[in-house]
């Protein structure tokens, strides 16, 4: 015969498995037994325990109660690390997966609780774009876009798999493989870089990923030193040699960025016999092996603007407007963003701004270095094959200040004539670049 504890542990676990969290008091009333009563048999049930059981949600009368869900066979709870600027991992709190498809982060006395995703701050643990689909080949078993991965299958993969995902959070677990890239000293540069190249290509289709995204690698240079590094595809072919000209022409973008007293990413310019590479030094590491953390702006407007996305300008208007984002970073976004209109950028999505921020439990949102800063405009269709030569359009008009939009307007001329000059694009690259410095100046004039 079943004692009166196990029964109602048995009880307990049917009430939590069919609402998602339920209070003390509502476990009380529901099976008429007392408080001491069921904080007994919560805790036999592995209230705590990071095998799985019950977590705890809330503190004080807000308490809450939880059935825990293993992360396909392993534990329920891991620590959740973060490395600080010196490149030590301190404890940050503790990561737990609920049933429900649930997920809860205790860090100190604050908590996050988010379903079906990854909190804010913990979304660049997610395998994503062009690097997280060459991560997908470890795990043939999920689906091949880690973007239609399941909570479930994310946090599995991110506590089996060590990798350089970008910020500072990691997940403790076993180790894994990491995948970056230290150049030999056998080698050159330029070979080590072909040979990295080309075994990233051989997943491949033509020309560019299944994404549209530009092919890419990391790279750790021994004395610490990371890089971000895309690359073309073959030259003397097409899209090889447009590929060139756009790594050349974002080289380009991000230097008159930088010239004109914003920050932007950190590049250089490879070139083998065979192909281009545009190296971009990572901004969330440091030379020390430190780590800043970093949070793209999609996850941030998801969680803290209230309407829907338009522009990178219109999300930090509204971080700006909430306290969260200095005068300054959004004054510096929206001249990218105009800059980025007046070169033809038709690709500033959310995943090409990212914001720092030091204090999750508190945060305020610091700009980071301007990225992917490129004419989009004129990449190679990945449908038709096509290579658009057409000179820039007249940009749609944004209501900001007009001296900001004068300013990015002068840069852009600038870049424009600087990039006309620039025999290694090409002579069909060279006349559109001098066609747009002619239309920015006329202000498009008769078009």
């Amino acid at each position: 015969m079943m004692d009166a504890g196990k029964s109602l542990q048995i009880t307990l676990r049917q009430l939590l498995a069919q609402s998602p969290e339920l209070t003390a008091a509502q476990l009380q009333s529901a099976t008429g037994m007392s408080q001491p009563s069921i904080s007994l048999a919560l805790k036999a049930m592995g209230l705590g325990q990071s095998a799985g059981g019950v977590a705890r949600l809330g503190a004080a009368r807000s308490t809450r109660y939880a059935l825990t869900k293993n992360i396909q066979g392993l534990p329920a709870r891991h620590s959740l690390l973060c490395d600080g600027a010196d490149g030590v991992p301190r404890h940050f709190g503790e990561l737990t997966y609920l049933s429900g498809n649930r997920v809860h982060v205790r860090g100190g006395k604050q908590e996050w609780l988010s379903h079906a995703a990854l909190p804010w701050f913990l979304t660049p643990l997610q395998p994503q774009g062009f690097l997280g689909r060459q991560l997908a080949r470890l795990r043939p078993d999920f689906p091949a876009d880690p973007e239609r991965w399941s909570l479930e299958q994310v946090l599995y993969f991110t506590v089996n798999h060590v990798r350089e995902a970008s910020g500072a959070f990691a997940i403790e677990g076993p180790a894994g493989v990491a995948h970056v890239a230290v150049c030999g000293v056998a080698q050159s540069l330029a070979q080590t870089f072909d040979r990295l190249a080309a075994q990233v290509g051989t997943s491949l289709p033509a020309g560019s990923s299944a994404g549209g995204e530009q092919p890419k690698f990391l790279w750790r240079e021994p004395d610490g030193l990371r890089w971000l590094v895309k690359f073309s595809p073959p030259r003397g072919t097409p899209f090889g040699e447009r590929w060139h000209a756009l790594l050349h022409l974002e080289k380009l973008a991000l230097d008159v960025l930088r010239e004109n007293g914003m920050t932007s990413a950190e590049t250089r310019i490879v070139e083998s016999a065979t192909r281009t590479f545009l190296l971009s030094r990572r901004f969330d590491r440091t030379a020390e092996f430190g780590y800043r953390h970093l949070v793209a702006a999609s996850a941030v407007h998801e969680h803290f603007v209230q309407t829907p996305r338009q522009h990178w300008v219109g999300t930090c208007r509204a971080l700006h407007d909430m306290n969260l984002l200095p005068s300054g970073d959004l004054s510096t976004a929206t001249q990218a963003y105009v800059f980025g209109q007046f070169i033809g950028n038709t690709d500033m999505h959310f995943g090409n701004l990212s914001f720092f921020v030091q204090d999750v439990m508190r945060p305020r949102f610091e700009l980071a270095p301007i990225y992917d800063m490129l004419p989009m405009m004129w990449r190679p269709s990945i449908h038709s094959g096509s290579l658009d030569a057409e000179p820039l359009r007249a940009p749609h008009a944004l209501a900001v200040d007009p001296a900001l939009t004068d300013a990015a307007r002068d840069w852009a001329v600038a870049y424009w004539e600087r990039a006309a000059a620039m025999r290694t694009l090409g002579q069909s690259m060279q006349t559109v670049c001098a066609l747009n410095a002619q239309r920015l100046k006329s202000r498009f004039a008769g078009l």
